[in-house]
């Protein structure tokens, strides 16, 4: 199992990716969808949200920089590394193409990952931090042999595998141990980013009209409530009908496990419970709103635990959110919002939302190496700059449309018409909102 960035702030849970590369192809259980049809939120029932990286948004360098040195100090402290393996991690943002930190050519990469290079072990590239620290320690072990080992697996992967189950687990967080929780609840301020005051009024717009907002996040109660605190405020439960935690994504699609709480005997409103899954949710649901088949829209950033198995799985819609969207920039064209022109701006933005983009934490989502996260033009003989990357290809066919967060679309009336993704067709991009990916457009555009 290969852990990434994501899964070490979901508590040192390993989220099942569903075998993706194998099961590309799988059809969503909902095909009605094409180019020229829209999505509107007024049209929903209920409406979902995961936490990490959806509606909290992170101080990401900062986060980076102490996952990072949360695995160093385990290496170093209780497996006995040398603590000169510690170095900054901000000096090495675009290693991810490289044996240890020195850097593979061209030739080496597609030895190793073929012509595409197509490395499906990491979503993000912000989940690569674990990436960064193994490649320091394959170095380490290299001069501590005198040359390359034949195999890194059995050391290097069986110390990183249990810095993460002992630094993450979920217990540490109440014990204060470990070397990521008690840092991250010393200063938070300094991991977290607030949500806009538009944020917070859209949720709660959301809930008019007797509609149902729920939360459903992987982390256990007490890390998710810190963070909720930190970018929601300390009433953060009241924007909520239901809170689902430890929900175990993405077997809370599939399974069927209770839910568990220690008030409850029964799904009630402004309930917070464990486990559980996505079935008796909809019950509630449909309870709660008086909708038979209620319609749902579900809001999460991950194609493995959130995109694929809700699309799949269930008969939700689902809205990505993208912070290579952001990183990588967008142009605006005549079948978008303009958030760039003034009059366009006026009419389109209806609450205060945070819409600055962080330089710095681009630097870390964007890899010269390897190249944008939604086209590679290797892969492109006719140069029409269709995406044509892995990812790329996953989002196409288990999102509806793509945002780069939250605030874009809390910025929104609630009847503005998103054009959907076309899950017939190959590389669509007509999904992505407020625009396309500059590196899907003609360089006369994108320049």
């Amino acid at each position: 199992m290969c852990w990434s960035f994501k899964q070490l702030l979901h508590c040192g849970r390993p989220l099942s990716n569903f075998k993706l590369t194998a099961t590309i192809k799988t059809k969503v259980k909902r095909t009605t969808n094409n180019a020229m049809s829209k999505l509107c939120l007024k049209d929903y029932d209920a409406y979902g949200f995961d936490l990490d990286h959806t509606l909290a948004k992170y101080n990401l360098v900062n986060q980076i920089q102490l996952t990072y040195n949360s695995l160093i100090d385990f290496l170093v402290h209780q497996r006995g590394y040398d603590p000169e393996l510690r170095t900054d991690v901000g000096l090495h943002k675009d290693f991810m193409g490289s044996h240890g930190m020195r850097m593979l050519t061209q030739e080496e990469l597609v030895s190793a990952y073929g012509p595409n290079l197509i490395w499906e072990h990491y979503e993000h590239a912000r989940e690569a931090v674990r990436a960064r620290a193994a490649a320091q320690v394959i170095d380490y072990l290299d001069k501590k042999n005198g040359g390359p080992l034949l195999s890194y697996r059995d050391i290097l992967w069986k110390d990183l595998q249990e810095a993460v189950e002992e630094i993450y687990r979920f217990q540490a967080f109440g014990e204060n141990s470990g070397y990521f929780f008690p840092v991250i609840k010393e200063s938070t301020s300094k991991y977290y980013q607030s949500s806009s005051e538009g944020v917070k009024q859209w949720l709660l717009d959301l809930k008019q009209n007797n509609k149902c907002v729920f939360l459903t996040t992987s982390s256990h109660i007490d890390f998710a409530s810190l963070t909720a605190s930190a970018t929601l405020g300390e009433d953060w439960k009241s924007y909520f009908d239901i809170i689902v935690s430890n929900a175990r994504k993405p077997g809370f699609f599939q399974d069927h496990k209770p839910f568990l709480s220690l008030d409850y005997n029964s799904l009630q409103q402004h309930g917070v419970y464990s486990s559980g899954n996505h079935s008796d949710l909809e019950k509630f649901i449909s309870k709660l709103t008086g909708a038979d088949k209620p319609k749902v829209v579900y809001f999460g950033d991950s194609l493995c635990s959130d995109a694929f198995p809700v699309k799949t799985l269930t008969n939700w819609d689902l809205i990505l959110v993208l912070e290579e969207m952001e990183a990588e920039g967008y142009h605006p064209h005549d079948n978008t919002h303009h958030y760039w022109e003034p009059e366009e701006r006026d009419r389109k933005i209806v609450r205060k939302v945070n819409l600055c983009v962080d330089e710095e934490e681009e630097a870390y989502l964007l890899s010269r190496q390897w190249g944008s996260f939604f086209y590679h033009p290797e892969a492109d003989p006719l140069h029409d700059r269709h995406m044509n990357t892995f990812w790329g290809e996953l989002i196409t066919k288990y999102s509806d449309i793509a945002i780069p967060s939250m605030e874009y679309i809390a910025g929104l009336p609630l009847d503005h018409q998103f054009t959907r993704f076309d899950h017939s067709v190959d590389g669509s991009t007509d999904g992505f909102s407020p625009a396309k990916p500059k590196p899907l457009l003609p360089l006369v555009l994108s320049d």
